[in-house]
């Protein structure tokens, strides 16, 4: 039987709460473990009211039921460390239920589709000058799920060289997209791709062509801060984390951060620009102007891809 086909509607939070420990209801692989289930058991009692919240915002809306299949750790989600170290229970509860509001009230159904769907949507679609296909896809892929909701995915010919991981968060009343992390290629993907794709897209790194496309996701849904997760803040660098993960985190992100002129808000997260500013060709030395005209068409296009895909 499909997961999908598991996810009936509740009649109340209790109820909905007792099929989970009781496995009468299992979103996802990890819901068939009776050791997980008695974990998610002890964690809800030793911190009820936020789990309480979250537990009744699933059963009351149904767009947070629809994603269980793919986010299929969201009821427990809360009892681990999320988007960055450090983040209270409460914050992490009111990130969640902000992201999944955000996602309900867009008036794109393309973006709303991409986020919500593993396949997502093809955002752009692009060649390099080497004749590669270049694509950048939105989607909630269930991947990374402990540093956001949604990812970003850039593809060289079918093949994934970076995703940006982040969720859409109100804070102040105004919202704000957390990246709570970076991956490059799988560590089986040679690097000479990578090298090869920066090349074809006129110096641009993938994970910067990914971050161009998150400026154009918030210019598109009226977000008012873009913040990103640091070294030190990295949930991979939480106690929870620090010994058993720390293999896994080898990329710097503060210095990615400062090449986009990001400026530190503490130890734990950066803010970013909501727009890249574009060196003025004038002052660029005449041997590479060229190559910095193509990389602004480039990026013109990618924004003039956006805008007529989200239409």
């Amino acid at each position: 039987m499909p997961v999908s086909a598991l996810a009936p509607r509740q009649d109340s939070s209790l109820t909905f709460f007792l099929s989970l420990i009781s496995g009468k209801f299992k979103p996802g692989k990890l819901w068939y473990d009776p050791e997980y289930r008695v974990k998610y058991l002890f964690r809800s009692l030793a911190w009820p009211v936020d789990t309480w919240k979250m537990v009744t915002t699933i059963v009351r809306e149904p767009l947070m039921r629809e994603i269980l299949p793919v986010q299929h750790t969201l009821p427990s989600k809360i009892h681990r460390p999320y988007l960055y170290s450090g983040m209270s229970m409460a914050a992490r509860t009111h990130a969640i239920i902000s992201h999944y509001q955000y996602v309900k009230q867009l008036s794109s159904p393309r973006l709303h589709q991409a986020m919500l769907t593993p396949q997502g949507v093809e955002l752009m679609n692009f060649s390099g000058k080497s004749g590669e296909t270049f694509t950048v896809t939105l989607a909630c892929t269930g991947r990374c799920e402990r540093e956001g909701e949604v990812n970003l995915l850039f593809r060289r010919n079918g093949v994934q060289l970076a995703m940006v991981t982040f969720a859409v968060t109100v804070i102040n009343g105004e919202k704000v997209a957390i990246v709570g992390g970076i991956q490059g290629a799988h560590r089986d993907t040679p690097h000479e791709l990578i090298r090869e794709a920066t090349k074809s897209c006129y110096g641009l790194f993938p994970k910067r062509i990914l971050m161009e496309a998150l400026t154009l996701i918030c210019a598109a849904t009226d977000i008012k801060k873009l913040e990103a997760v640091s070294d030190n803040g990295h949930i991979f660098r939480s106690l929870r984390y620090r010994l058993k993960k720390r293999s896994l985190f080898h990329a710097s992100y503060n210095e990615f951060w400062e090449t986009l002129n990001a400026q530190p808000l503490s130890d734990k997260l950066y803010q970013l620009p909501l727009s890249f500013v574009r060196k003025p060709l004038e002052e660029i030395a005449s041997k590479k102007r060229s190559e910095y005209r193509k990389r602004y068409e480039l990026l013109d296009l990618m924004r003039e891809q956006f805008s007529q895909t989200i239409a």
